[in-house]
């Protein structure tokens, strides 16, 4: 066997709180794997959970279309003893004894965008108890709700009124930090945790539609000491808003000592006041900094995975280094402008961004404007300007001799052109120059445009 370890994408964890993820080693095909992690920010710390894995078999039966059949399919999480270990020895117990499988078998609770909800007695109701006596709640302020995946216990709101029922979030519940214990993080079977969230419901007695149409069982409970996988603990509690942090994450297979290494990045977001959304569209502009300002202000647009089941997308902008906090989805938004500024611009917007984008270089200085994934007009009319195509259908307008293009085959016109004043009557006269089209890899002037 080789170690192995997937992809990690970059983080954007609260300032004050912490954010945990799965580590996924399933590619190496090895019964166990090790991980360590390092961050470059001492104010951004990060840990590797040490707990055993506990993985349960689901089965649900479709109820009719769009109902999902679950036939025994696993969900793994690996324990926070180092957080909970009054609540991982319950649950640990809970399962050697075969409550899971023999009495608190059912998810009478499975809710949309919010939790399910597991170990009642009954296929349709939360209000059962395993006869055990309830413990209280256990918390970090550096482990709070941030994903999906996080398993936690259900309780009442009353102290010491954690029991057997848990829930599975299906992503971020701000609402429910340090009020729920979290004690573990799911590692394997996101599939299942999908089909759970798709699960036909109907109406409980206080009108809340989560109660299955057909029962969700627990069909098996067991606990390990080994896994290819693992769970990280990002600690963000000593951390400000517009902070970062590289981490490094090294996985070590344990039978022949070879290793597999990953980094990413962890951003806390701040207000960066370069940032706001109006309506549906999301606005963009750095810093109003004067046109002798020597540095050069970096505005990166990415679209990025969003911590949710089923899985969703988020659209941030970093200015300059700094991880804004408007995220919006991109399904929310009709367009997005990027303006620069007076400054030097580097302004990107990534081919993974398929909302459509205007980007401004600015009043001046020296920029370089790239387009995205989506339908995109670069322009660069002031300072000196290079617009650069991206991957979406796009046009390039610049000043003649403060303009260079970089087009590609989806450029769909270039134009560089010069400013020719005003009329008798004040209004401003259409710009003169030269329209390009793309043409075997190269700029090709033509005569008319149409319209």
């Amino acid at each position: 066997m080789t170690a192995a370890l997937a992809p990690i994408t970059d983080v954007t964890a609260p300032a004050g709180l912490g954010y945990q993820l799965a580590l996924d080693g399933s590619a190496s095909g090895a019964a166990s794997q090790t991980f360590t992690a390092t961050s470059d920010n001492p104010n951004i710390k990060v840990s590797v959970a040490d707990g055993q894995f506990w993985t349960i078999l689901v089965q649900h039966l479709s109820a009719g279309a769009g109902d999902p059949t679950i036939l025994n399919e696993p969900m793994t999480f690996q324990f926070f003893p180092e957080v909970a270990p009054n609540t991982v020895q319950r649950i640990t117990n809970f399962s050697n004894n075969g409550y899971y499988v023999n009495t608190g078998r059912f998810f009478p609770r499975i809710l949309d965008g919010f939790v399910a909800q597991g170990g009642s007695n009954s296929a349709t109701s939360t209000s059962s108890t395993s006869g055990v006596t309830p413990i209280g709640i256990e918390v970090n302020p550096a482990v709070d709700f941030s994903s999906y995946g996080q398993l936690a216990m259900a309780n009442t709101g009353q102290p010491n009124s954690s029991d057997a029922q848990f829930f599975v979030t299906f992503g971020p519940q701000t609402s429910l930090n340090q009020s729920y214990t979290i004690f573990g993080q799911q590692v394997a079977g996101t599939s299942t945790l999908e089909k759970l969230s798709q699960v036909a419901v109907s109406a409980n007695s206080s009108g809340e539609v989560s109660v299955p149409n057909n029962p969700v069982t627990i069909t098996g409970s067991t606990i390990s000491a080994t896994n290819p996988n693992g769970a990280l603990l990002i600690d963000t509690t000593t951390a400000g808003p517009g902070q970062t942090a590289n981490i490094t994450v090294t996985a070590t297979d344990a039978a022949d000592g070879t290793t597999a290494v990953r980094t990413f990045k962890v951003y806390t977001p701040g207000n960066t006041t370069a940032v706001r959304q109006i309506g549906d569209v999301l606005i963009a502009t750095p810093p109003a900094l004067g046109k002798f300002y020597g540095g050069t202000n970096t505005i990166e647009v990415n679209q990025v995975p969003a911590p949710t089941i089923p899985a969703s997308d988020k659209i941030q902008v970093i200015v300059n280094g700094i991880a804004d906090t408007i995220q919006p989805n991109p399904a929310s938004l009709s367009q997005i402008i990027v303006q620069g500024s007076k400054a030097n611009d580097d302004i990107t917007v990534s081919n993974d961004v398929t909302v459509p984008a205007t980007i401004d270089g600015g009043q001046g200085g020296k920029n370089v404007v790239k387009a995205g994934g989506g339908y995109s007009l670069a322009h660069g009319w002031f300072g000196s300007n290079t617009l650069v195509a991206g991957d979406g259908p796009n046009k390039l307008i610049g000043r003649t001799g403060h303009v260079r293009f970089r087009a590609n085959a989806n450029t769909t016109l270039a134009f560089s052109g010069n400013a020719r004043g005003r009329s008798s009557s004040g209004q401003p006269l259409k710009p003169a120059g030269t329209y390009y089209r793309f043409v075997n890899n190269h700029l090709v002037p033509v005569l008319k445009i149409k319209s």
